[in-house]
């Protein structure tokens, strides 16, 4: 995903769609997106069970959800 399209998720509440090297099946995150490190390849996510940080690479699919949770 480019730079600029990610940027605009800061701040936002998203559905973040990760897949681990090595597992067979996804995980699904719902969570405020913090921070983007592009260098690094990190995001930093606020969730309801603490903040996190997924890799980039991992990151299948990544959506704006209107809804609080």
């Amino acid at each position: 995903m480019e730079k600029k399209g990610m940027d605009k998720l800061i701040g936002k509440n998203c559905k973040i769609v990760t897949k681990e090297p090595g597992d067979d099946s996804s995980h699904v995150v719902f969570a405020q997106v913090a921070l983007i490190d592009h260098n690094a390849g990190f995001i930093i996510i606020e969730s309801e069970r603490g903040t996190g940080c997924l890799n980039i690479n991992t990151i299948e699919a990544i959506k704006p959800n209107p809804k609080k949770r």
